[in-house]
């Protein structure tokens, strides 16, 4: 037995440990009575069990993540469905209500495809020598009129042409097209040896000789052409045109120039003192940035007297001189 002193102490513990016993088990008796009977109140607070089962699900709900778009919020929500447009790479572009462009009909009347030079990267550097009712072969661009018809697209071996109504296509040598049309059989009857070509013959049906006779090199950067040369340049143009790869040239985002490759010394241009890689930056003054440009100055090399060509060869700024008599 311990003191009076010492068992009051004890006795005084004993009883608070009993009343906060008995507080917290009359609290919980309590609350579980009130959520059993009684109803919550719209604006009251949940309890906390419910609160946090309320906010586990809401974590899992990334809708609001997603509408927030805390990426991008100048694009806006990204719940949204996205179409996406799925452009078709070969061809030009249908039109919808026009013809089929993959097999249009063939075009009518004597106009015909007989060279063709195609840039896939810009096609408004692409042409297509094309003999129309005049017997001629001119060269032509997308959006040029030949017989009144509209160049429409330019692909290596046809055409495809917009008439007033509906759409046709030409093609090289005037052959038909090949889709859908099962291919000839091969002749197995023996032909008569085609005769060899012309030794002499260089390219587009101009002989060595009369390239020889007709260019005079005054020096490396100066000739002079017969008149009677540069017609038959022009007749045989379409031969000509395969020739050479002609490539527009751009700097800084933009076309300065066209690029030449392909140029032998002995070919037509070679003897005009035009070297493979030179960049042609103008013809008599125009501009080779534009085929708009290029083509006027093709056509007014029928009648002109002088040429001038600007070139950048090896870096360096370059004028070749020609006079025509």
């Amino acid at each position: 037995m311990g003191s009076p002193r010492t068992n009051h102490i004890a006795i005084r513990i004993v009883l608070a440990s009993l009343s906060a016993t008995a507080f917290f088990l009359a609290q919980g008796t309590t609350g579980l009575l009130a959520a059993a009977f009684l109803p919550v109140e719209p604006g009251g607070a949940a309890p906390v069990g419910a609160t946090r089962a309320v906010a586990a699900r809401e974590s899992r709900d990334d809708t609001a993540i997603l509408r927030r778009n805390i990426f991008d919020h100048e694009q806006g929500a990204i719940d949204q469905e996205v179409v996406v447009a799925v452009e078709t790479p070969e061809g030009p572009a249908t039109p919808s209500g026009e013809v089929d462009w993959t097999n249009p009909p063939v075009c009518d009347g004597s106009i015909r495809l007989v060279a063709a030079v195609v840039n896939p990267v810009a096609p408004d550097w692409s042409f297509a020598a094309i003999v129309g009712a005049a017997g001629k072969a001119m060269l032509y661009r997308r959006g040029q009129s030949v017989d009144g018809r509209e160049v429409y697209h330019i692909e290596s071996s046809r055409v495809l042409m917009r008439p007033a109504t509906g759409g046709c296509q030409i093609t090289m040598f005037g052959e038909e097209p090949a889709v859908g049309r099962p291919r000839a059989a091969p002749q197995v009857a023996a032909a008569e040896e085609a005769p060899a070509p012309n030794a002499g013959t260089s390219e587009g049906g101009i002989s060595a000789t009369d390239m020889e006779s007709g260019i005079t090199r005054v020096s490396d950067t100066n000739f002079t052409i017969d008149r009677s040369l540069v017609d038959r340049v022009l007749e045989n143009q379409a031969e000509l045109m395969r020739t050479a790869r002609v490539i527009p040239h751009e700097e800084n985002g933009r076309t300065v120039g066209v690029k030449l490759y392909g140029i032998r010394r002995n070919s037509l241009l070679g003897r005009l003192g035009v070297q493979n890689g030179d960049m042609l930056r103008t013809i008599n003054g125009y501009d080779m940035s534009s085929p708009d440009s290029a083509l006027e100055a093709y056509a007014r090399l029928r009648t002109a007297d002088h040429l001038t060509l600007s070139v950048v060869r090896r870096g360096q700024p370059t004028t070749i001189d020609y006079n025509i008599r």
